[in-house]
C-alpha cells in the first residue's frame, strides 16, 4: 500500500505560467532556519502543517509574478521560492503529512490539496517562524481581544514595503514581516490573487529530483470577470 510520501501528483506549472503576461519581482528573502516550510493564510497558520518535503536551512529569494489585468491594474498570479538557480523540469503537488492515503486516492484528475485563504493574504514561513508569529498575534489579542493584527501591525508594513511599487496597489501587495524584530526569522506575505479561496503549491524539481523551487499558484486564470476590483 502506498505511503503518503510516495504520491507524486504532477502538474505542468511552466506551461500554465507561460499563458500569462507576467512580470517577475523579487519581493524579499525568506529565512528558513529549519527548512520546514508552511504556506498559509497568515491569520490561520496555527493548524497548518509544514510540507513533508524539506529544504536545507538557509535564506532564499522569493519572487512574485504579476499578471496584467489592465494598464493600471496587476494581480499576483504566482509566488515562488527559489532554492537553486537552475531551472525546474517537472512539478509535483506539495503535500503535508496530515493527509491520508485514502484522501489522496479520492482525488480526481485536476483536483488538489492546498490551503484556504480567508483574509485575502497568503504567506511563506518556516515552522520556527510560525511559532513566533502565533505568539505575537496571541499577545496582541490578550491585551485587546477586539484588536486586529492586520490593522494594528501589517497594514502599515504592507503600504511602506510595496505600496509605492508601480505594480502594487497603494495598500501594498507584498510584505516582509518579522514577528520578532530582533530575529532574522520572517514571513513573506502577499495578496492572494483575486482574494479568498483554496490554493495549491507545487515543488519544482530537476531530472534528479533535486528541489529547485516552490511555487504557490493563485489560479488567476480562473477569476470571475465580474469580480469587484480593489484599489
Amino acid at each position: 500500500m502506498k505511503d503518503i510520501n510516495d504520491y507524486e501528483i504532477h502538474h505542468d506549472i511552466e506551461d500554465e505560467m507561460s499563458e500569462h503576461e507576467l512580470i517577475e519581482i523579487q519581493i524579499g528573502t525568506l529565512n528558513l532556519p529549519t527548512g520546514k516550510i508552511i504556506v498559509a493564510d497568515p491569520f490561520f497558520t496555527l493548524e497548518q502543517k509544514p510540507f513533508i518535503r524539506t529544504v536545507a536551512p538557509n535564506k532564499y529569494p522569493v519572487y512574485a509574478y504579476m499578471a496584467k489585468i489592465d494598464e493600471m491594474h496587476h494581480r499576483i498570479a504566482y509566488v515562488k521560492i527559489k532554492f537553486q538557480e537552475n531551472d525546474a523540469s517537472k512539478w509535483i503537488l506539495a503535500l503535508t503529512d496530515d493527509l491520508t492515503t485514502e484522501e489522496m486516492n479520492d482525488l480526481d484528475e485536476g483536483e488538489f490539496y492546498g490551503f484556504p485563504v480567508e483574509s485575502g493574504l497568503a504567506c511563506f514561513l518556516d515552522e520556527e517562524t510560525n511559532n513566533e508569529l502565533v505568539t505575537k498575534i496571541n499577545t496582541l489579542l490578550e491585551k485587546d481581544p477586539e484588536a486586529n493584527y492586520y490593522d494594528a501591525v501589517l497594514a502599515k508594513e504592507f503600504k511602506e514595503y510595496s505600496g509605492k511599487n508601480e505594480y502594487s496597489r497603494v495598500l501594498g501587495d507584498w510584505n516582509d514581516h518579522h514577528p520578532n524584530k530582533d530575529s532574522e526569522n520572517n514571513a513573506i506575505m502577499c495578496a492572494s490573487g483575486w482574494g479568498d479561496g483554496y490554493y495549491p503549491s507545487y515543488w519544482g524539481l530537476n531530472e534528479n529530483d533535486d528541489t529547485i523551487e516552490l511555487v504557490l499558484d493563485f489560479l488567476i486564470n480562473e477569476f470571475d470577470e465580474d469580480n469587484e476590483l480593489e484599489s
